[in-house]
């Protein structure tokens, strides 16, 4: 195997059980990484599979809210293992109250949710552990069949009307980018780049949930021709604006990773999406 000059050159990748994990495998190997899929039972000192010091990437709270009692159990498993570094994958829900200026690295988590809190948990528990890299990302579109790209094709496919928050603006963030970044990052921390750190990553252009709606109708209309019957109602009455855009300039400035659009690649996002929920189950 061609030697790749990264220092581990195999990640421990702890999975979210939903469209990040073969995406996040696929990117790592993709640039040379050997990966090993960890289970939470894997998770001991004695039993852990990965070579000591290697890179570990926990993307267990990504998992959904059903799963995130699960996600603060590995990360209390975590703790004392024998990694060279942590990348722990969080989200913008440790920001609870509505805003109207971008979320920076400074602001102090004010979590208003029980998934909120159970996010900021996973986070405090990781926190007193070195070489540990923290990545909250923006509000996260496709990353299964319940989050928001998925609602909106199943309500079409179903011919139900899609109604949407057209009040509260993020900064979304697809699959394909958020493996972009971690794998981007993953390879700074293997090439003597900078272990322990908190950082922000959300697309370049914010949204509301009606305004992303508005494009993957687009997208679908582009895919099955303009008179493809398509419904969207405004959320009423009208949600309280817990607008939550992260700025993202740490991320720059540390690893020279920049901002994307949302929109770049929501085409294949959108067929990729369709041929699954169009799948006939066996």
């Amino acid at each position: 195997m061609h030697h790749t000059g990264y220092q581990p050159d195999t990640v421990a990748l702890i999975g979210a059980g939903n469209a990040i994990d073969s995406a996040l495998q696929k990117g790592l190997q993709k640039v040379g990484f050997r990966v090993q899929l960890v289970g939470r039972e894997q998770l001991t000192a004695e039993k852990f599979p990965a070579r000591s010091g290697t890179i570990v990437i926990n993307a267990a709270s990504c998992g959904g809210g059903a799963l995130m009692a699960e996600a603060r159990a590995v990360c209390e498993a975590l703790k004392g293992l024998p990694f060279t570094a942590l990348l722990h994958l969080s989200s913008y829900g440790v920001f609870g109250r509505a805003r109207r200026k971008k979320i920076d690295e400074e602001e102090e988590p004010s979590p208003s949710s029980e998934r909120g809190r159970d996010w900021l948990a996973c986070e405090e528990i990781l926190s007193a552990v070195d070489n540990v890299s923290i990545l909250r990302l923006g509000w996260q579109v496709d990353r299964s069949e319940d989050a928001l790209l998925g609602r909106i094709l199943r309500s079409l496919l179903e011919g139900r009307p899609v109604i949407l928050d057209d009040t509260s603006k993020g900064n979304p963030v697809t699959v394909a980018d958020l493996v972009r970044v971690a794998v981007a990052i993953t390879q700074q921390l293997a090439s003597g780049g900078p272990k322990s750190g908190l950082y922000h990553y959300g697309s370049a252009d914010t949204c509301t949930a009606m305004e992303f709606g508005r494009e993957v109708i687009d997208r679908v209309r582009s895919l099955y021709g303009e008179d493809f019957a398509a419904e969207l109602a405004v959320l009423a009455p009208a949600e309280e604006d817990r607008s939550s855009v992260l700025s993202c300039g740490r991320l720059r400035d540390v690893f020279g990773i920049q901002q994307r659009s949302w929109r770049q690649g929501l085409t294949r996002q959108v067929e990729l999406w369709l041929e699954r929920l169009q799948k006939p189950e066996v």
